[in-house]
């Protein structure tokens, strides 16, 4: 009997254990589809940084690329927000007994809010934060023993300012047998290409001709002159740049300093500000994001979006991160946020570098749309995995700071396009519908942000021009809602360029300045 029952009993266990270990693996399958933003890492990881690739020249793991922006994760994520949202939503509706649409409205006012408090927080942190700075007495002191550095000057369709860009290259103070300067060029720009052959600059500069392979981007042509360099340290000067001369051994004392710094950013300005109202806003906005926000970004330990120029790198951090996002085309923010995942740290170094202002709507729109549909692909790319994402930025501090400084950016300005079309539908219809929105409480909330919002943003910009004593430019400031409105455009020409051509570079196009100086002589 006992032979009989055990065997029967053992193969009855061997059915349930079956049952149950498939029935575990269906759910572990169905778990991780439904939270695929939990499961990491991706199986495009496994190589890791792809240092050979000469198709594209993307270096990182896809997943950690804007070269396809949704991924089962993205899908994931957003439906979990997107239903933890509504829940929320829902359970304000039955608490309060408002309308939605009023819930929403009052959630958009206590956003606004809780970003003027935020930046606020930077900024008076900032106020309060010297940058890394040497005395002309460290400067002198430095040997002529310095480590190679490299210069990389990615150009297309710059014919215009290559003297400019030449004698300001050869103005920097830095012994020249330890400097290279790598231009960049697409293989069809004749017309850059002749006007560097006709200044014949200095040994040191170093033409190279990109392969004709897609994208068509600037971090695409960084990726590859990073193959040529040979630089222990590395900077970029864009074709309009004058950097200060002693910038480069400022930035060596720094890094002999801060072991921990990857990269750091210098301040920019402006040598066209006084051009016309546009360019005035322009630099007010540089001020106070250069002087306040990121130095207040620093001091907090947040993660810091890089500038597109004048930004240093150790080579060593720039590898160990897997070089620029080709597919990316803000690819300075990316790159300061993966710095930062690294456990690299971000300097704020006191040298300047100035740039030309886009001067016309036409320059200007452009540029601004390109960083915010960086900002967009940015906030895409990183939040794929949102909890590793919180723990390798440092914890939930540093990933709502995150959440802030780039994807907040986004929302804020998209929210100022909805709220001025409110706006105009109510003073041209008076809609009962826009009346609703606004219950008494939520209606004096939002108007309080309003004001104060507005009144906070723009005595920060007056504080900033303030600081840099640029005192003329102080009643410009007070145009800045009207600055504002553009930026929400852009945005919104972001959003629309997302779903048209995420990858499209809409090249800046300088030498205004130039031009306007030849007419005046």
């Amino acid at each position: 009997m006992v032979k009989i029952v055990k065997p029967l009993i053992s193969s009855v266990l061997d059915e349930v254990s079956g049952f149950i270990l498939a029935l575990l693996r269906t759910v572990r399958v169905w778990f991780f589809f439904v939270f695929k933003f939990l499961d990491h890492p991706h199986h495009s990881e496994a190589r890791g940084h792809d240092f050979d690739n000469s198709g594209d020249f993307l270096f990182l793991p896809e997943i950690h690329s804007a070269k396809k922006h949704v991924y089962h994760e993205t899908v994931a994520a957003g439906a979990f927000v997107t239903v933890l949202f509504a829940f929320f939503i829902i359970f304000l509706h039955l608490a309060l007994n408002l309308s939605f649409l009023a819930i929403l409205s009052g959630l958009i006012a206590l956003f606004y809010f809780t970003f003027v408090i935020f930046k606020l927080w930077v900024v008076y942190k900032g106020s309060h934060y010297p940058l890394i700075d040497f005395s002309k007495k460290e400067i002198a002191e430095l040997t002529d023993d310095l480590p190679f550095y490299t210069v990389f000057i990615p150009l297309l369709n710059e014919a215009e300012v290559i003297p400019q860009i030449v004698r300001a290259m050869k103005a920097i103070d830095y012994p020249k047998e330890k400097l290279e300067f790598i231009i960049t060029l697409e293989e069809y720009d004749k017309a850059t290409h002749d006007a560097i052959k006709a200044i014949n600059p200095p040994d040191n500069f170093r033409v190279l001709i990109l392969p004709n392979v897609k994208p068509k981007t600037k971090p695409k042509a960084l990726n590859v002159a990073l193959h040529q360099a040979k630089g222990e340290y590395v900077v970029i000067y864009d074709a309009e740049i004058i950097p200060d001369a002693d910038q480069l051994k400022k930035a060596i004392l720094a890094f002999g300093k801060y072991p921990d710094v990857g990269a750091l950013q210098v301040r920019l300005d402006h040598y066209n500000a006084d051009q016309n109202i546009l360019t005035r806003l322009f630099n007010a906005e540089f001020a106070f994001y250069y002087d306040l926000f990121l130095p207040g970004l620093q001091k907090l330990g947040f993660p810091i979006p890089l500038s597109g120029h004048s930004t240093h790198f150790r080579m060593e951090a720039l590898k160990a991160i897997g070089a620029w996002d080709p597919y990316n085309v803000t690819e300075d923010c990316d790159i300061g946020m993966r710095l930062h995942r690294k456990g690299y740290q971000v300097g704020m170094l006191n040298s300047a570098s100035l740039e030309e202002a886009t001067s016309t709507l036409d320059s200007w729109i452009p540029q601004r749309t390109r960083w915010m549909k960086g900002f967009i692909q940015t906030s895409i790319v990183h939040l794929r995995h949102p909890f590793r994402f919180k723990k390798e930025i440092g914890g939930w501090i540093n990933f709502f700071a995150f959440l802030y400084i780039v994807p907040g950016t986004i929302v804020l300005n998209l929210l100022n396009f909805l709220s001025w079309i409110t706006q105009f539908i109510w003073f041209t219809t008076e809609a009962a519908f826009i009346q609703r929105l606004y219950p008494p409480l939520i209606l004096y909330f939002s108007i309080f942000s309003f004001l104060v919002g507005n009144f906070v943003f723009m005595y920060m910009n007056l504080l900033a021009v303030y600081r840099r004593k640029r005192y003329a430019l102080l009643k410009y400031v007070l145009l800045t809602p009207l600055y504002w409105m553009l930026l929400a455009v852009a945005t919104m020409r972001a959003v629309l360029q997302m779903i048209s051509s995420p990858h499209t570079w809409e090249k800046t196009r300088h030498g205004s300045h130039l031009r306007e100086q030849r007419v005046l002589e």
